[in-house]
């Protein structure tokens, strides 16, 4: 199906054009702020989770060497309290 170009449609193109040629500058001085909070927030978000997740490393770390420092000393009790052969 052909279209044809009418003086109203190339007006209006050409217009969308302009509007949109001035209103870029625009929207990006008001939208640039927002755009910078949101990655700040997210790199802070991010380096809590980081924190975070080195904190609960460390912890699980901490359990696990306290349950093989309980196990061998259990294994050391029961070996010294068991007669020798």
């Amino acid at each position: 199906m052909r279209r044809t170009i009418t003086i109203e449609g190339l007006l209006l193109g050409i217009g969308i054009g302009v509007l949109g040629t001035i209103l870029t500058p625009l929207v990006r001085q008001r939208v640039k702020p927002a755009t910078d909070a949101v990655t700040g927030g997210l790199t802070a978000l991010g380096e809590s989770a980081k924190k975070w997740s080195e904190v609960a490393k460390e912890e699980v770390q901490d359990i696990v060497a306290e349950a093989q420092f309980e196990r061998m000393r259990r294994t050391i009790d029961r070996d010294i309290e068991q007669p020798p052969h």
